[in-house]
C-alpha cells in the first residue's frame, strides 16, 4: 500500500496579483512544451507525496557561481560562516557541460542556471544558456540580481525562447539601494522596463519575467512597488525572510513532516559537489561530485537514498543537520495582508509575536 506523506512546503512566496494573472504565468512558462510542462507539474507535486523520486530529478539547480557582486544584508552568503565553508567560484564550462549532456540525454524536463550566487558572474553565462537549448533541455531558468545582465543579453534570450528569469529586486527608491548595493533605482528599473520593451517589440513571451523581494523592504509602501513592476512583470513575488542565522530553530514542528525535495530536485554546486537540499546553503550534507560520478549514480546513490529513508521515517528533523534548520518544518499560520485592493498572504511563524517580515 502507498503511504501519502505531509509534504509541507513551498512557503513565503507570494504573489498578490489574483488566480488570472498566476495562471496566465504558468501558461506563458510552458509554451513550446505545454504537455510536458503540465505532466511536470504533475509529478512535482504528486508523485513526492507517494515517495517517487524517479531515476532522475526532474529539475537540476546548476550554480553558475557561488560568489555575488551585492552583499545583502538579509542573504546568507554575507555570514562568516558561509565565506569560511563555501568555496568562492566560478563552474567551469566543461562540468557544466558534462551534466548538461547526460541531463539532455535522460530527458530531464528543466535546469536552473543559479543557485547561492550571482549567475551572471560565469564569463560563460549566456553561453550556458546556449549550450542548454542546443542540447534540448526542454525548460531553462535563472535567478538574477540583473546588475551585469545587459539588454543586449536578454534580447538573446528571448531569441533563445529561455524559459523564465527571475530578478531579485528589495525595496524602492533608496531602500532598494541600500539593500542592494552598488545598484541604482532608477537605472535598474528603466533597464527592466526596457527588458519588457524588447521581448513586446519581438512579439514573445519567453523568458516569462518575475519579480521577487523581501516583504520587509516594501512593507512601508507596497503599492508603490507592485505598481512598479506590474506593467512590466508577468509575476511579483514577495517573501518573508528566512532565518540563515537559526534563530527560528526553537519554534515548533508540524506532526508527520516529509519534505518533497529531496525527491524533486538536485544541487550542483560551482565546484561540482552536489548538496542535499536548496536550504543546505553551507553544504553540510554533501550526497555526490558531478566530477567524478553521473547524476543518475548521485541521485540513486547511499547518501540521498538515506536522506528520503529519514523523511520516510519522519526522523529527517531530528537526524540531519540541514532539516534540524531548516523553515519548511516549522509551523506557520497566513497572515493577510491588504493594500491598494490586493491581499497577499504571509507565512508567520507560530508563537512569533513579531510581525511578519520584521
Amino acid at each position: 500500500m502507498f503511504k501519502i506523506f505531509n509534504t509541507f512546503i513551498n512557503k513565503n512566496d507570494q504573489g498578490g496579483q489574483g488566480l488570472w494573472k498566476h495562471l496566465r504565468f504558468h501558461w506563458y512558462r510552458g509554451e513550446g512544451h505545454r504537455l510536458r510542462y503540465l505532466w511536470n507539474r504533475v509529478r512535482w507535486h504528486i508523485y513526492p507525496r507517494f515517495g517517487c523520486a524517479g531515476k532522475y530529478p526532474d529539475h537540476v539547480d546548476l550554480e553558475l557561481s557561488s560568489a555575488c557582486n551585492m552583499k545583502c544584508p538579509m542573504c546568507y552568503t554575507t555570514t562568516d560562516e558561509f565565506k569560511n565553508k563555501v568555496p568562492l567560484k566560478n563552474m567551469s564550462f566543461e562540468l557544466y557541460c558534462k551534466v548538461v549532456d547526460e541531463l539532455a540525454k535522460a530527458g530531464v524536463f528543466s535546469i536552473r542556471l543559479s543557485w547561492r550566487g550571482e549567475p551572471t558572474l560565469n564569463k560563460h553565462f549566456m553561453e550556458c544558456i546556449r549550450y542548454a537549448r542546443k542540447k534540448g533541455i526542454h525548460h531553462v531558468a535563472t535567478l538574477t540580481n540583473a546588475l551585469r545582465l545587459t539588454p543586449e543579453m536578454f534580447e538573446e534570450m528571448v531569441d533563445l525562447k529561455m524559459d523564465w528569469l527571475t530578478i531579485s529586486f528589495d525595496g524602492t527608491g533608496k531602500t532598494y539601494e541600500e539593500i542592494r548595493y552598488p545598484a541604482k533605482y532608477d537605472e535598474m528599473l528603466e533597464k527592466i522596463r526596457e527588458f519588457r520593451r524588447i521581448r513586446d517589440r519581438k512579439k514573445s513571451n519567453k523568458p516569462v519575467i518575475r519579480i521577487q523581494g523581501i516583504w520587509s523592504a516594501i512593507e512601508d509602501n507596497p503599492n508603490e512597488y507592485y505598481e512598479a513592476f506590474e506593467p512590466i512583470a508577468d509575476e511579483i513575488s514577495v517573501n518573508t525572510i528566512l532565518d540563515y542565522l537559526n534563530n527560528d530553530t526553537d519554534y515548533p514542528l508540524v506532526e508527520s513532516f516529509s519534505c518533497a525535495v529531496p525527491l524533486q530536485r538536485l544541487f550542483v554546486t560551482s565546484d561540482g559537489r552536489c548538496a542535499m537540499c536548496v536550504n543546505d546553503e553551507m553544504g553540510k550534507v554533501i550526497v555526490g561530485d558531478a566530477n567524478k560520478q553521473t547524476i543518475q549514480e548521485i541521485w540513486n546513490g547511499p547518501v540521498l537514498s538515506k536522506v528520503r529513508e529519514h523523511h520516510r521515517n519522519q526522523t529527517a528533523t531530528d537526524r540531519l543537520a540541514p532539516c534540524k534548520r531548516c523553515h519548511y518544518p516549522r509551523q506557520t499560520k497566513q497572515a493577510p495582508i491588504e493594500f491598494g485592493g490586493r491581499t497577499i498572504y504571509l507565512d508567520e511563524l507560530v508563537g512569533r509575536t513579531q510581525e511578519v517580515g520584521k
